[in-house]
């Protein structure tokens, strides 16, 4: 079976990511004083290992702390950007288009752009407060419904 040693590669190669994806955000979990919430969802061609982690940084007037996480699909303009910070301040989109109820947990989203004068990409940001902590999960390259699912695995 000629095939059979590429699966157990892909295989092995995949629960390798897995690990290091796991590392990494145990690295990072000892500096910051709220649980980490990792989607349990990604695009399929999402790397789970994170391509930057922004902090974890605290707030000189609030003491709240700040992490970014950045996840990076299969070309620069897909790309997932996770922020979670412990404020006692719920963010809210400034033009909130749509409104869901994930088990119990009201997340707000609107449409968002970044970019440069030459080209902008255009993503979904969800914005939901969860026990005292703030996430903000923009979405970038990918549908509303694939951002749907990156968030719903996050709210259990």
């Amino acid at each position: 079976m000629a095939g059979t040693g590429f699966l157990v590669m892909l295989v092995i190669g995949c629960a390798n990511q897995k690990a290091v994806a796991a590392e990494v955000i145990a690295g990072v979990q000892k500096d910051v004083p709220f649980t980490i919430i990792v989607p349990s969802y990604f695009p399929s061609d999402v790397r789970i290992v994170p391509s930057g982690i922004g902090g974890p940084t605290t707030d000189e007037v609030t003491h709240s702390v700040n992490l970014g996480i950045t996840y990076y699909g299969s070309n620069s303009e897909k790309f997932i950007v996770i922020t979670e910070e412990n404020v006692n301040i719920t963010w809210v989109p400034t033009h909130p288009s749509i409104t869901y109820n994930i088990n119990g947990v009201e997340v707000m989203s609107q449409s968002v752009a970044m970019g440069s004068a030459t080209k902008i990409t255009n993503g979904i940001m969800y914005v939901w407060n969860r026990n005292g902590i703030n996430f903000e999960v923009d979405v970038y390259g990918y549908d509303q419904t694939e951002g749907k699912k990156i968030v719903e695995s996050m709210i259990k």
